[in-house]
């Protein structure tokens, strides 16, 4: 054995790590990762959507949903409140007459 694995090893070990551990900046990084999956889900599920309809996608239609779909969930903390919220919001943008 090349060295004897004693508290006096281990507690400073841990010390440090737990340390680098809860001053990282991991939860900022989790959020972004967690944005960016939603929007990248939110874009599939509505560019496949808009495909397997056979219907164009409307020029800023999936950013304006997705978008919505990331801030209202924030918010909610429920995907599926955020889906519905902004789905419904979508179709009335869409229903409407553009200028």
């Amino acid at each position: 054995m090349l060295f004897k694995l004693t508290p006096s090893i281990l507690l400073p070990t841990f010390a440090v790590t737990a340390l680098a551990w809860v001053c990282s900046p991991i939860k900022v990084e989790a959020q972004s990762m967690m944005d960016q999956m939603i929007l990248s889900k939110c874009s599939s599920a509505m560019s496949s959507d808009f495909a397997k309809a056979g219907k164009p996608v409307p020029e800023g239609l999936i950013p304006k949903t997705c978008n919505c779909v990331l801030t209202t969930y924030k918010q909610t903390r429920n995907l599926d409140t955020a889906k519905q919220t902004c789905s419904q919001q979508a179709m009335q943008s869409q229903s409407q007459p553009q200028n």
